[in-house]
Order: structure tokens, then sequence, then C-alpha cells
């Protein structure tokens, strides 16, 4: 093959991979999101790590004993936050550490 037919099928395999969720393992495969309202936490009180669509999120108590929002969109160790991508997937946004403190 010729330099320039490896640089079209190199270029046709990033594209593909790059439309993948934001962060591998992060996304819940659920129904698809509009917006951020559309997906939650897959834990309570910031102690989730991964994103589910909000029909799939956990039953949390009224209250934390932080005081943290019982659905807060927060994860992994407040490193990281729940988001809707542009593929309208629930994914993982990850974040410098302590970044996320809803």
């Amino acid at each position: 093959m010729t330099r320039t037919a490896w640089a079209v099928i190199g270029g046709a395999l990033l594209a593909v991979t790059a439309c993948g969720p934001m962060d591998e393992g992060g996304g819940s495969g659920g129904p698809p999101c509009r917006n951020v309202s559309d997906c939650s936490s897959n834990g309570c009180c910031g102690g989730g790590n991964a994103a589910v669509s909000i029909s799939d999120q956990p039953m949390c108590p009224s209250v934390c004993p932080t005081g943290r929002d019982p659905h807060s969109l927060c994860v992994r160790g407040d490193s990281a936050i729940v988001t809707c991508d542009s593929s309208s997937e629930c994914v993982v946004a990850p974040g410098l550490p302590g970044s996320c403190t809803n």
C-alpha cells in the first residue's frame, strides 16, 4: 500500500475512536440524553464513580451527612463530573482533583 492509503486508513480509524465516550467505562449505555439534567451519578452524596441515565439513578437519602446534594453530579472523589456528551450519552468528564463541589 502507498503512504497515502495508509494515511487515509489511519485517519479513518482515528475518527472512529474519537467518537467514543469521554471516559471509557463511565458511560451509561442507557437512554440518550439531551442535556445534563437527563444524567446522574451511580452513587449518592458525591460517592459515585460512573454516569447513568436519570432513570437508572440510585435511590438516595433526602439529606447527606456532608450537606452535599444527594444526587450530586460529582464522581470519583470530586475529580470528575457527570455530563451529557455530543453523542447524547451520559458520561464522566474528568477534571482536577477537588474541582467538583456540587
